[in-house]
């Protein structure tokens, strides 16, 4: 995988698939602009890929992703600094409070929908308006789940959420072929994550034990499988549901 010279914006990136996929592509030569809402674990991750990678490798810019001028300001600091964009992982997700459809309330389907479903519309929809202007193509990815496709009891709004997400990718990916866009969906199965590893009792060794591989995702071979989508290597690739789920919506 060769990313010598692109820039790539990445949301939820001081941790998990975000900070994986943020380590990938600086190892295949990228430079990053790092965002997300912990500030101290964004700075580190940006620290450690400067170290690793020469003094201009990233920069963090702590953003919410629900906030529209945040994310605005955010692709503005990236053009800023690096002179342009090549793409964007929207990957700022949550999971939500796992409880039966029928009492989770609204509280938690609009926490949801805010974070997974609009932040991720907004940080799409503000570098796709960055590739266009710029007219030399690039790509564009977001973090779904392999829940929208076998969805989980007691994550209904996240699996929902997730699953629009998958659609207007696709969709997207149908407006913006003809500027040479490319706009893919990657589709985990359950990671190992913090905030996997938060859920309630021993969440992901059952998981594990249900799945046909009888291991769950790490995040590093997710950030290799978005530094290869952001790479030239397939230059046709666009409107994909991109999986790496250790056989979960096949079993």
């Amino acid at each position: 995988m060769q990313l010598t010279g692109k820039v790539f914006v990445i949301t939820g990136a001081e941790s998990g698939i975000g900070k994986a996929a943020a380590v990938a592509c600086a190892q295949a030569g990228a430079k990053i602009v790092a965002a997300g809402l912990n500030a101290d674990a964004l700075s580190r991750c940006v620290a450690d890929l400067c170290d690793a990678h020469g003094a201009n490798t990233a920069i963090a810019v702590p953003t919410d992703v629900r906030v529209e001028a945040q994310v605005e300001a955010l692709f503005k600091k990236a053009q800023a600094h690096y002179g342009g964009i090549d793409g964007a992982l929207a990957n700022a997700g949550m999971i939500g409070t796992k409880s039966p459809a029928i009492e989770g309330g609204r509280k938690v389907w609009d926490e949801v929908m805010e974070v997974n479903l609009t932040g991720t519309y907004l940080t799409i929809i503000a570098a796709a308006k960055v590739l266009v202007a710029q007219g030399r193509g690039g790509s564009l990815m977001a973090t779904g789940s392999s829940s929208a496709l076998r969805t989980v009891p007691g994550l209904m709004a996240y699996a929902a959420s997730k699953g629009a997400v998958h659609t207007m990718m696709q969709a997207l990916a149908v407006e913006l072929g003809p500027y040479k866009i490319r706009v893919n969906t990657l589709v985990p199965g359950t990671t190992e994550t913090d905030a996997t590893r938060a859920l309630p009792g021993r969440y992901l060794e059952e998981v594990a034990k249900s799945l046909p591989m009888l291991e769950v995702v790490q995040p590093d071979e997710l950030g290799r499988y978005v530094a290869f989508a952001f790479s030239d290597a397939m230059p046709h690739l666009t409107g994909s549901l991109l999986k790496c789920d250790a056989g979960r919506t096949i079993a």
